[in-house]
């Protein structure tokens, strides 16, 4: 019987604690990089965006998607509307970017939306932008 508490506990434990993957860096710069603080900021202000869409539709969010991220990227505006005419997603970036936000508890079909959206493409730009000044 003692076994079966501990798992409880164990597993209670589990429950308790935010499972939300944290944002990772980017691996080409270096992680004092003052760039890292603008690509963290940029993709934070998607997850913000998203956040408040779904409250919006009433919807709930899967865990903390806002998880590690500078609060003042919720005061920044971000188009996560689907445009008409968007690239599909690619591999790279693109890619983890989109994996990203589904890792971090948005559901699939807002995260679609987000990967057609002027925020989405103007983020992987940015990135693309500072990596080749690098």
């Amino acid at each position: 019987m003692p076994r079966f508490r501990y798992a409880v506990l164990a597993l209670g434990l589990l429950v308790a604690c935010d499972q939300t993957a944290p944002i990772a860096p980017q691996p080409e710069l270096p992680a004092d990089d003052p760039r890292q603080a603008q690509l963290l900021e940029a993709e934070c202000t998607i997850y913000f965006a998203a956040v408040t869409k779904l409250e919006a539709d009433g919807r709930d969010v899967n865990g903390n998607p806002t998880r590690g991220c500078p609060p003042e990227a919720a005061g920044v505006a971000a188009d996560i509307n689907a445009m008409v005419s968007v690239p599909p997603v690619t591999p790279g970036y693109p890619q983890t970017l989109y994996d990203r936000m589904i890792a971090r508890g948005i559901p699939s079909d807002v995260v679609d939306d987000i990967s057609k959206s002027k925020a989405f493409w103007d983020l992987v730009a940015k990135r693309d932008s500072l990596l080749a000044d690098f």
